[in-house]
């Protein structure tokens, strides 16, 4: 079954410069063991942005299809620039979704 993003249950996904934005992705088989979350400047997912960590919000309550997410900023991210929130399972690019941004 394939991993995919329907939805940013809030887009954009505002995370302030230097701290942290709480948010849900919406989607399919968003419980699927080893998924890795990452930001990245390009549709393709191959630019990524290493000054922002995504990753699942262990206290939130987990879903198939809503998956509760964490979003830290450091201090030298570029917030003039739009990201895509990436989902990658055993290397391979399943889902994207534009709507990340620093402020």
């Amino acid at each position: 079954m394939p991993v995919n993003i329907d939805r940013l249950e809030e887009n954009p996904v505002e995370v302030p410069n230097g701290g942290i934005k709480y948010f849900d992705i919406v989607g399919n088989n968003l419980l699927t063991a080893d998924l890795e979350f990452y930001a990245s400047f390009g549709k393709a997912g191959a630019k990524r942005d290493d000054e922002i960590k995504i990753y699942v919000d262990e206290f939130g309550t987990r879903r198939k299809e809503r998956l509760p997410m964490i979003a830290e900023a450091t201090e030298k991210a570029d917030d003039d620039k739009v990201r895509w929130i990436v989902i990658e399972l055993n290397g391979n690019i399943q889902d994207k979704e534009p709507g990340l941004t620093v402020i």
